[in-house]
Order: structure tokens, then C-alpha cells, then sequence
């Protein structure tokens, strides 16, 4: 584990050495109180507390230096703005083409939905045409017109 920097050192490192104790005193405190053999007793109760209070308290900075760190983060993202535009302008491109590719993706994959129930519909329109089934009613012929007709407006280029 790091040693503690107490103020003096990198905001990173103490950032690391606060989440490390965090883990390390949830692991020492959840093997520590599970293997007193005291049971149920005042001294379990204080230890809980004390164990809780300190969890809260390691976590807590925890927070603290997270906070710090994405302040830090964001001062420097509204430097870099300011200093360097083109920065941010070639990052909301760059974004702009992923939305893009990941909607032209979507636009394919509806593409292709469209044509797999459009070879349904041809299917399921040959099938009622069959000669075995005789010749449709007028009111077939007209719903599979007007399906003949989507089926032309959704012809892909």
C-alpha cells in the first residue's frame, strides 16, 4: 500500500491509496468481525459501531478525493477549450461521425428487416396464389394489392 501523502503529495496517488483503503478496511473489518467468536455481546455491538463509523470515514475521503480529482479534470478540459477551440471542434467531429456510423448501422440493419418481411410477404402472397388453394376471394386480391403497392414504395435503392 502507498504511504499516506497527507496533503503533500500527487492528488492521483492519494486518490489510489484512499481507495485502497477502502478496500482493505472492508476486507480486515469483514474478517475481523466474522471471526471473533465473541457472539452476541455489548463488545460486538461497540466494534460494529467503531468498524462502521471508520468505514464511513475512509469512504468518505474517498468521495472527497474523487470530487477533487473531477474538479481538477474539468479545469483543465475549460483550459484546454479556451486555449486551444480547433481541440473541441475536431472532438464533437469526431463524435458526430460515430452518432453517424452508429445510425447508418441502424438505417442497415432496418434495411435489412425490411427486406426479410418483404420476402415473407412474397412468400405468404405466392403461397395464398397457389393453384392448389383455388383462386382468392376479391377481398385477398385487394389486401394483396395494396401490399404490392407498400411493397413498391419500400423497394430499396
Amino acid at each position: 500500500m502507498a504511504t499516506p501523502t497527507n496533503g503533500n503529495g500527487n492528488l492521483i496517488d492519494e486518490f489510489e491509496e484512499a481507495f485502497q483503503q477502502c478496500l482493505s478496511i472492508l476486507i480486515t473489518k469483514d474478517e475481523g468481525l466474522g471471526n471473533t467468536g465473541i457472539g452476541v455481546s455489548g463488545g460486538l455491538t461497540v466494534d460494529k459501531e467503531e468498524a462502521r463509523s471508520e468505514v464511513e470515514q475512509v469512504t468518505l475521503r474517498f468521495i472527497d478525493l474523487a470530487r477533487q480529482m473531477e474538479a481538477f479534470f474539468l479545469q483543465k478540459r475549460f483550459l484546454l477549450s479556451a486555449l486551444k477551440p480547433e481541440l473541441v471542434v475536431k472532438e464533437d467531429i469526431n463524435d458526430l461521425r460515430v452518432e453517424l456510423a452508429r445510425k447508418e448501422d441502424l438505417i442497415k440493419r432496418h434495411y435489412d428487416k425490411i427486406t426479410v418481411w418483404q420476402n415473407l410477404l412474397a412468400d405468404l402472397q405466392g403461397w395464398a396464389k397457389s393453384p392448389a388453394q383455388g383462386p382468392a376471394p376479391n377481398g385477398k386480391d385487394h389486401i394483396i394489392s395494396q401490399n404490392e403497392s407498400i411493397l413498391y414504395n419500400l423497394k430499396l435503392p
